[in-house]
């Protein structure tokens, strides 16, 4: 029997696929939203080459403005060393979000990583995220 079931809204997946730039001060308007409706657990932003993925240029930005919560886990999704030096920079962010998948082609595709990539990569963000003290999913 299930005791509780953890909710994570995740308004980044939903950023990343719009075209249009959305501004930082809606961004962490929202942010503030969720925090007021009750949500403990957001999957906030990603820390990703602004090539890639233009929508999240202004992560540490969106982060700087709505500031750190204690009360609210804050995940920042990283894909390599850098986005997680870049996410652990932040005082906002308590867990790293780390894609991990069975499909070569999804982390081809999504991370340019085969699996055995992925699986080192992921150890040293690990190591990185232990020795700041924050979680990691």
């Amino acid at each position: 029997m299930m005791e509780s079931v953890k909710l994570i809204e995740c308004p980044r997946d939903a950023w990343q696929g719009v075209r249009l730039q959305i501004p930082t001060e809606r961004k962490v308007e929202y942010l503030r939203g969720l925090v007021a409706a009750g949500f403990r657990h957001i999957d906030a932003v990603s820390f990703v080459s602004p090539k890639a993925v233009p929508q999240m240029a202004d992560s540490e930005e969106v982060l700087a403005q709505l500031g750190p919560r204690n009360d609210v886990e804050i995940i920042g999704i990283v894909v390599n060393e850098k986005g997680a030096e870049r996410a652990i920079a932040t005082e906002a962010v308590t867990t790293l979000g780390y894609p991990c998948s069975v499909s070569e082609t999804f982390l081809r595709r999504n991370q340019n990583q085969s699996q055995q990539e992925n699986q080192a990569v992921l150890e040293k963000i690990k190591t990185r995220a232990d020795d700041a003290g924050l979680a990691m999913v």
